[in-house]
Order: structure tokens, then C-alpha cells, then sequence
């Protein structure tokens, strides 16, 4: 079995940069790609990344930061999506052609279900490999064009792939890059633990008013998670859990998922609620809300949560009311069409299908 050695980086934004620094400062070999010039621009000229946080603080040299997805690719061994949910879909469409046999496809965060390899078949691979974590890798931010804070590096990194019995055969492969990879079985065990998508959303909407009056002057998950909000989110953790067992999924529930995160204490975890576990949650306490509502906690956890999590559902045969009335206030506020744009039936490739043949798609693939 190959060791990897060389890798491409698709995206040069948060997670991009800060995997580039990790993964060169290991020793590997990285190019690093950009769509936008003037993203990788700052970064051309230095030739490096300069980085600070939990890895010291330094620069890192990159041998290859471009535009052109060719070049990137050329001869690596694993090409990385590196980006936010909803360029997946482009990313993938733009350098399929460039995609040679033997390379691994991994993307992260990995909550698209099929899209990435429905993408692939849709531009010349008829039975597409691909893998993915349910997040990404690190807790990290770009401070400059040239500079990443990277403030964390996750201990415990959910993993599976396409078709999920090359789970563990590409988790062998992808351990030296991310050693806190955790096999999962199938791509469904990555989007049902997106808890994101149960919390961001209702939050935001709930307080809507004080965003748009204060600029979001205020602690977007102690402060705007009150118990009448949390009670919303309960609601919608509930469905999340009962489309998941639809699907041979067991999740945990938020509090217990929060908990093994790191992200609340004991008191949150038994306390069970939503609004127990956020005022119990040191690492959210001083996290102010966002400034506006074209934010990701619409623009990303709608479209590629709460609606993957309704499509799937209404393939199973399951209502989710409460899923489907955040849905449709975001959408009527924003103007945004959530379900045409989002992660729905045909994007997946599963328009059509029942839960049961959903299931045989990811374990066995096309």
C-alpha cells in the first residue's frame, strides 16, 4: 500500500492554509491551489504561510501555491478539499478532469453525503472513490492574507468513505496526514452528526431582531441561547436523531455530543437540554454573534444541513415540522431558495430511492 507523500490542497482559505502549514511542518510534500488570485496572491509573494497557535509560531514554505488545479494535482498522491460545504459541488465539477486513478479524494468537512461522488460520475468517473471527515481538522482562522491562527487540532475526527467498505482501507491511508482519524461506516454516520445544523440556524433566527438593531452586539450562544430557544433546538435535535435511526444510524444526542467534543462540561451533559448544555459550554461562553444574517449559520448550515436532513427524511417516510418551518422563516427572510440551492434529493444522486437502497449506495456504491 502507497505511503502518501505528496498532497494538493483545494482551497486556500481557513482550513486550506492551516492544513497546509500542519502538513508541511510533518514533512509532506504541498501544493497548495486557490480559485481566486487574489486569495493566493499574498501567498505567491511570500512563497509561505506564517502561522501562530497551538503548532508555535513561524512560516511555512509551500513549493507550489497556484491557480491552476492541474498543477496542483499533477502527481499527488492525495488531493485534500479543504472548504466551506457549499463549494464542494464546484470544486470537485472544476478539477474532475484532472483526477487521476489511484489518487485519493478526500473532502472536509463531509457532511454532503453523495454529492462529491455524484459530482465525480457526472464528469467522466463512473464508480468514483472518495472519503471523507465530518469536520475539518483543525479549529483555525485566517488573521492576515498571509497569516493562519490555528487554535486547535482535533483529537477525534470522524471518517468514512465512498462506497463505505473502503472505509478502512483508506483510513490506513489517510492516518499519517490526520492520526485523529476515527473510522465510521458509512458517509451517513458523517452528515447525522452535524449538529451544527440543529443549533446555528434556530439561534440566529430567533434572534434576528437584536442582530440586525445591535450588529450583533452580544454572546451569540450564552446570551441567545435562552431555555424557549433551546427548547427550538431540542425539537430539531429530536428529528435529526429520528431520521438518523430511519437510516441504521445511531447518533448521540446534542448534550452528549457536546460533551465528548470538549465543548460543555458535566453539568451541561446531564442536564440534557440544549440550553444546559451552551451555558455550560467555557469554549462558546465569550463568542459574539455574527454582525449580519448573511452568515454561514443561514448560508452553509441550512442548504447543506437542515435540508439534506428534510430531503432524506421525506424519503424515509418521516415528518420534521419543526426542520421544515426553520427552513422555510429563513428562507422567506433571506430570499433564499434553501431547498433548490441546498443539498436536496437530485444533487445527491438518490432522487427516487427509499431509505433502504440510500443505504446500499453508500455502503456499496455505484
Amino acid at each position: 500500500m502507497k505511503s502518501i507523500e505528496r498532497v494538493a490542497i483545494l482551497g486556500a482559505g481557513n482550513g486550506g492554509c492551516a492544513a497546509a502549514v500542519d502538513l508541511t511542518l510533518r514533512g509532506f510534500d504541498v501544493r497548495l491551489w486557490g480559485r481566486s488570485p487574489s486569495t493566493t496572491a499574498p501567498l505567491q509573494t511570500r512563497g509561505s504561510i506564517d502561522y501562530d497557535g497551538i503548532l508555535g509560531e513561524g512560516f511555512a514554505p509551500l513549493r507550489v501555491i497556484t491557480n491552476d488545479a492541474a498543477e496542483a494535482m499533477k502527481d499527488a498522491d492525495a488531493v485534500l478539499i479543504m472548504a466551506p460545504a457549499q463549494a464542494h459541488e464546484s470544486i470537485t465539477a472544476l478539477v474532475a478532469p484532472h483526477l487521476a486513478p489511484g489518487q485519493i479524494f478526500f473532502a472536509a468537512p463531509g457532511q454532503t453525503l453523495t454529492l462529491l461522488p455524484n459530482t465525480l460520475r457526472r464528469h467522466g468517473h463512473p464508480h468514483p472513490v472518495t472519503c471523507v471527515s465530518s469536520t475539518l481538522p483543525y479549529i483555525c482562522r485566517k488573521i492576515a492574507p498571509d497569516r493562519v491562527k490555528i487554535s486547535r487540532v482535533s483529537a477525534r475526527l470522524r471518517f468514512t468513505a465512498f462506497p463505505g467498505k473502503r472505509t478502512g482501507e483508506l483510513a490506513e491511508r489517510m492516518r499519517p496526514l490526520f492520526p485523529a482519524i476515527f473510522p465510521v461506516p458509512t458517509l451517513l454516520d458523517t452528515l447525522f452528526p452535524y449538529t451544527n445544523a440543529i443549533h446555528h440556524p434556530p439561534a440566529f433566527l430567533c434572534n434576528i431582531g437584536r442582530i440586525e438593531s445591535t450588529g450583533g452586539d452580544y454572546c451569540h450562544y450564552y446570551d441567545g441561547i435562552t431555555p424557549s430557544v433551546g427548547a427550538l433546538i431540542d425539537r430539531l435535535d429530536d428529528e435529526r436523531r429520528s431520521i438518523a435511526a430511519a437510516y441504521d444510524c445511531k447518533v448521540e444526542k446534542l448534550s452528549e455530543h457536546f460533551f465528548q467534543m470538549g465543548y460543555t462540561d458535566e453539568k451541561g451533559r446531564e442536564g440534557g437540554t440544549a440550553y444546559d448544555v451552551f451555558h455550560n459550554s467555557e469554549p462558546n461562553r465569550w463568542i459574539k454573534a455574527p454582525s449580519s444574517i448573511d452568515h454561514r449559520f443561514f448560508n452553509e448550515d441550512i442548504p447543506f444541513g437542515l435540508v439534506p436532513f428534510s430531503e432524506l427524511a421525506r424519503l424515509a417516510g418521516l415528518a420534521t415540522p419543526v426542520t421544515d418551518a426553520v427552513i422555510t422563516l429563513a428562507g422567506v427572510i433571506t430570499g433564499k431558495p434553501y431547498r433548490e440551492t441546498g443539498l436536496n434529493l437530485r444533487k445527491m444522486g438518490v432522487e427516487g430511492m427509499n431509505a433502504r437502497e440510500v443505504r446500499r449506495l453508500v455502503e456499496e456504491g455505484y
